[in-house]
């Protein structure tokens, strides 16, 4: 393996751990402007990938011990916990964007679902996991040391989300959410024992900075149907919202 590709995968976690901490501060900006308690979210999972590329950075200069599987433990106890949160978060954005069926009793429920499949994890998937040393491309890692089973939850989480992504576009044209989620579809469908962990972590990126566009999308609608701008609801969304803005304006 050349030099050139063993230094590029830990300064490309680093990179992206750096960008992570940027958007960071973004989506606590964003979350501090909305009415939702749902959007502490957005800075959950920003904080938790952004965790996730530093650990994987620093592994080869921490180098193999009890420090860096400690720190592998954190994790994947964030990932088993922070990955049902965005069942939470595809709700809200649905509810911002007009959906008549994300009322209030199924935000709350998402809430329920999300703990309950979190602990389901924790309990199911953590409790007992052993973790082995794993080198690739000048990084060095803990992983599962045997994988009995593929992920479903993150599985039919990003599917969920992928769902809610189309029902976005569709009605508020904006695309970038199902985008996003079909990147991290895609890039985490990639085996790591061949590319690493970076085109992974890449692509959970990309869903991240999907996420904050469209709740800075959805903020922008609403306050510009806040001012005045009626709309309909079809088929339980609000029927072009755009369109809607831009003949009240007109």
């Amino acid at each position: 393996m050349t030099k050139s590709l063993l230094k590029i995968y830990p300064l490309g976690h680093l990179s992206l751990a750096l960008v992570e901490w940027v958007l960071l501060a973004w989506a606590i900006r964003l979350w501090r402007r909305s009415t939702s308690l749902a959007m502490i979210v957005l800075p959950i999972v920003l904080a938790s990938i952004s965790y996730d590329n530093l650990v994987l950075a620093m592994g080869s200069l921490i180098g193999e011990g009890d420090l860096l599987k400690s720190l592998s433990m954190v994790r994947f106890l964030l990932h088993f916990l922070v990955v049902p949160l965005f069942i939470v978060i595809a709700v809200e954005l649905a509810h911002r964007a007009g959906a008549v069926w994300a009322n209030t009793i199924v935000r709350v429920l998402s809430w329920v679902l999300a703990l309950g499949l979190g602990g389901f994890e924790v309990a199911t998937q953590f409790v007992g996991l052993e973790l082995v040393p794993v080198t690739f491309a000048g990084t060095l890692r803990y992983t599962v040391a045997e994988v009995s089973a593929p992920p479903i939850v993150t599985i039919l989480v990003n599917l969920f989300v992928l769902l809610i992504g189309i029902g976005i576009w569709v009605r508020l044209k904006w695309p970038w959410l199902f985008v996003g989620t079909l990147v991290a579809l895609i890039g985490n469908a990639v085996p790591i024992s061949r590319v690493g962990t970076l085109v992974g972590s890449a692509s959970e990126f990309v869903m991240a900075l999907s996420l904050l566009l469209t709740e800075r999308r959805t903020q922008f609608v609403r306050a510009q149907l806040g001012s005045g701008e009626k709309t309909t609801k079809v088929e339980g969304w609000v029927e072009g919202c755009s369109r809607s803005v831009a003949k009240g304006q007109g």
